[in-house]
């Protein structure tokens, strides 16, 4: 299954599936000159899984939630990206003594399980690699692999497949968002990228255009407030988040010690001006901004669709193939 490796064509669609909703979006075009095709924002009942959750049992549940959103969608043109929750899609960076890229993929198999908390055999996982600093300011080629169970990743194939639903790729939501938020010509070095999101956040360190370190935060925001698990108010839960983030950065940095970033991008549903402020109070950051994926990749969206929120996802999917 490929989560990493991808081939240019004219149209390519995104699919993202969360608890009670779906967004999905088909575009076409080159960097600079994208269109968007199609965009559908829509909603799944509470029936499509326990608690609504259409990933917890995939070949039961996704099915289900699949059912819905083609009766809403109607016929594919395109066959889609989809993407992996981050709850259930880990994310290493390794160095490995080889340089092709098929032989680092043979050669992983047997340290897999110094990485993952699961056995290789009971595992997918894909490869792509890397540049990653040094502390002497050097920088050595790695490897970034991406991993799933693959019971769960046959669960998902098997429910597309009851519904006749091409998919190009499975990809971990993680390097969506991290393409959706990257610009083609990139300025900086050292950026860190923070998610908002609305269910599950993402602290994503990027050296050079590439991600070199991917961790999903717990806090996060449900119907544009921030939700805890507590049930603390909005105030206390962003400064739990802005905690949890810098807490996060902090053990990324001491273990990359050549990354000196330069740069916190801040987007998702849940990116405040209060949020933007709290982080530039709280970390050791001379830039901390707001950016827009959309602008980032100069497509027009008009701020109606945008309204409906958490297109994050399924644009750095769409954007995986064009």
């Amino acid at each position: 299954m490929r989560f990493l490796f991808k081939k240019k064509k004219k149209e390519s669609a995104g699919l993202f599936i969360d608890r009670g909703i779906y967004r999905y979006i088909a575009l076409k075009g080159q960097p600079g000159e994208y269109e968007v095709l199609r965009a559908v924002a829509g909603k799944l009942s509470a029936s499509v899984g326990p608690e609504g959750e259409p990933y917890i049992e995939p070949g039961k549940s996704l099915n289900a939630a699949l059912k819905e959103i083609i009766r809403e969608i109607g016929e594919f043109r395109t066959a889609v990206n989809l993407s992996l929750p981050t709850s259930d899609s880990l994310m290493r960076t390794v160095p490995l003594p080889v340089t092709d890229t098929e032989e680092a993929r043979m050669s992983f198999r047997y340290d897999y399980e110094r990485y993952f908390p699961f056995s290789v055999q009971e595992a997918v996982f894909d490869l792509a690699p890397i540049m990653y600093p040094l502390p002497d300011g050097s920088e050595e080629k790695r490897y970034l692999v991406a991993s799933a169970r693959k019971a769960f990743v046959d669960g998902i194939m098997d429910s597309a497949s009851l519904n006749d639903l091409e998919i190009n790729a499975l990809e971990p939501a993680q390097i969506a968002l991290e393409r959706a938020i990257t610009p083609v010509l990139n300025v900086l070095d050292a950026a860190v990228y923070v998610y908002a999101g609305r269910r599950r956040s993402v602290l994503i360190l990027s050296w050079k255009g590439n991600g070199i370190y991917h961790r999903s935060i717990s806090e996060s925001f449900e119907e544009g407030l921030l939700s805890s698990e507590d049930g603390s108010d909005d105030t206390l839960a962003k400064n739990m988040f802005v905690r949890e983030i810098n807490s996060s950065l902090q053990f990324a940095l001491s273990q990359i010690r050549g990354f000196e970033p330069e740069c916190m991008v801040v987007f998702g549903p849940g990116c405040t001006d209060n949020l933007i402020q709290l982080l530039k109070d709280t970390v050791q950051i001379e830039s901390v901004i707001h950016s827009d994926p959309f602008d980032v990749h100069g497509i027009e969206f008009s701020s109606l669709d945008k309204s409906s929120g958490s297109w994050e996802i399924p644009l750095g999917l769409a954007l995986r193939d064009i």
